[in-house]
């Protein structure tokens, strides 16, 4: 199933206007979603620390633990200045 386009029309404060593929007008509120900022990325048989908030990457580890606990220690010197994200709810 493909994911629906949406054409980006115009921000008021937290409020978008957003068109899809149809042409149809959506309404959308940003909100600030709370999620952990640390994740485990896996490529081949490394691991490697990930901090979703500013897109930093640790060095390659055989144990995910051990990944984890870097991306965890990085948090402390977080610029925090990632890419934003946005998602999509049916609420």
């Amino acid at each position: 199933m493909a994911r629906p386009t949406l054409q980006f029309l115009k921000r008021k404060g937290h409020n978008l206007t957003l068109t899809d593929e149809a042409g149809q007008k959506h309404r959308a509120t940003i909100t600030q979603v709370e999620a952990e900022s640390v994740a485990v990325r896996e490529e081949g048989s490394f691991t490697f620390g990930y901090c979703k908030s500013c897109n930093w990457v640790g060095a390659a580890r055989r144990a995910r633990g051990k990944a984890r606990r870097d991306a965890e220690e990085h948090l402390p010197d977080c610029s925090g200045n990632g890419k934003v994200r946005i998602g999509t709810t049916n609420e």
